[in-house]
């Protein structure tokens, strides 16, 4: 039996599973690496993620050696790397949104996005060309020391093989996600730089080259494996749970969640992001929210409790003392894009205690990301269907039972949590034997069945929704301006 290494170089840790062809499970690996924050700074250290990946091959080496190696990661995060595979910068990860007046610039120089870049991309300042400007602008010595503009996994991958390449939908923004994957002469040209700062485009699901010596003294890994391009760890953890074997709609859970639908395109703009055929198996619509784990994480802290405590406490709540929530603590990407709007937690009374704040953050994690399948929905014509669950909390009943009364659609689970690991595994499988990437997935993936809500969760979950939307138009109004 091959042996599939994927490895996710998430937001807090490197993570690793050793898959066979049967999508059994062989081995772990999990590594965390430090964030650092400062207001709207938030940078890591790219030589953390290669520390990461030498420490889960060792914990994954009893699986016996990988036929081949995929590594997927969190975007979009903007790396700029010598050629002696060394960052020259921090990595200015996707939570970070110093760039905003960039991001504005962007805005009135370059426009609309459809024509500019091939899909409706907010000119956000998480986003790689808002970043990339604010590089030219505030740390232009490091602009010019660079050979390469990489994602996470791009980095591990030059670092592993020498050979610099992304696929289209990592780089949008940069370059176009259509057709030819071209570079975006605008934006490159606000930002002082061009076209050679790009690596090559190629398909995720390609091979990018093999271990070489370097890597194999950075990584452990035997030198000449394999190693596909990889993608986002959003798209690996779609692939994860087979979302590309045929259209479905998804909810991948973390410290953002993702969720949205494939098999359908919008047949105008929306605030979500849309992947075209050009760059996965099928086509895609879908949103990040800015917080879900993180949310819980900072409910947690405040309350004085491990966030899976306070995950078993919030079942306990009262239903009717729980306040509602608007997790926006940090502003909100889809389908709002608006970085000002920020978290509120109303209707709170004396009977409400850490139990029915749980339950309300809780609650407010999953609206935010049923607002998102809704906009999908509107977006694409495709009516509601069961959700595909991702994630940890597929296998935390606490969880599914709110997302039962929160979402009040059929829930499909996965058996495996680490779904942007096992998506990985599963793109080095489909890179080294030339199947296809559905194919692949139908063999590795696997899922634990389905469930169902009953007509009090369906209700439940409309009267909720229909709170969270005027929630959300009030912040809107009290922050001026609509969605």
């Amino acid at each position: 039996m091959s042996v599939w290494l994927g490895v996710d170089v998430g937001t807090s840790s490197v993570k690793a599973l050793a898959v066979g062809d049967d999508g059994a499970v062989l081995a772990r690996g999990h590594a965390e690496h430090p964030t650092r924050r400062a207001g709207d700074h938030v940078e890591q250290d790219p030589d953390d993620w290669v520390r990461g990946l030498a420490a889960v091959v060792a914990q994954c080496a009893d699986a016996g050696d990988p036929d081949g190696v995929a590594v997927v990661g969190h975007t979009p995060s903007l790396v700029l790397a010598g050629a002696d595979r060394r960052a020259v910068l921090p990595c200015l990860t996707w939570q970070d949104v110093r760039a905003g007046d960039e991001a504005r610039d962007l805005q009135r120089d370059v426009g609309d996005a459809r024509a500019a870049v091939g899909t409706d991309l907010p000119w956000g300042p998480s986003y790689l060309p808002a970043k990339l400007l604010w590089a030219a602008r505030h740390a232009p010595a490091a602009l010019t020391a660079a050979r390469w503009l990489l994602q996470p996994k791009d980095h591990v991958g030059h670092v592993l093989t020498g050979v610099a390449a992304t696929d289209p939908w990592s780089s949008k923004g940069l370059c176009r996600v259509d057709a030819g994957a071209e570079p975006v002469l605008p934006v490159l040209a606000a930002a002082g730089t061009g076209p050679a700062l790009l690596p090559p485009r190629r398909d995720p699901w390609s091979l990018l080259g093999r271990v070489d010596g370097t890597g194999a003294a950075a990584s452990g890994l035997p030198a000449g494996v394999p190693v596909a391009v990889g993608w986002s760890d959003a798209l690996a953890g779609m692939a994860g749970i087979g979302a590309f074997e045929e259209p479905s709609a998804f909810l991948l859970t973390g410290t953002s969640q993702i969720a949205g639908l494939t098999g359908a395109e919008p047949a105008g703009p929306t605030p979500l992001l849309t992947v075209p055929a050009t760059c996965a198996p099928l086509p895609i619509c879908y949103g990040p929210t800015q917080a879900g784990g993180a949310a819980l994480a900072w409910a947690a802290a405040l309350l004085g409790r491990e966030p899976d405590a306070l995950v078993a406490l919030a079942m306990t709540a009262d239903p009717a003392a729980v306040p509602r929530f608007l997790p926006y603590l940090d502003g909100e990407r889809a389908p709002l894009w608006r970085p000002d709007v920020r978290g509120v937690l109303q209707d709170l009374g004396s009977a409400a205690g850490p139990a029915e704040v749980g339950r309300a953050v809780m609650r407010g994690i999953v609206l935010s990301t049923r607002h998102v399948l809704a906009t999908a929905a509107e977006a694409t014509g495709v009516p509601p269907g069961p959700v595909h669950l991702g994630g940890r909390s597929a296998s935390q009943p606490e969880w599914t039972r709110v997302q039962r009364e929160t979402l009040g659609r059929p829930l499909v689970a996965h058996r495996e949590a680490e779904t942007a690991a096992l998506g990985a595994a599963v793109l080095a499988a489909a890179a080294v034997t030339g199947d296809p990437l559905g194919t692949c997935s139908r063999r590795m993936g696997g899922r634990s069945g389905v469930q169902h809500p009953d007509a009090a969760e369906i209700a439940t979950g409309d009267v909720l929704y229909r709170e969270y939307l005027r929630d959300v138009e009030a912040e809107l109004a009290r922050r001026g301006g609509a969605a």
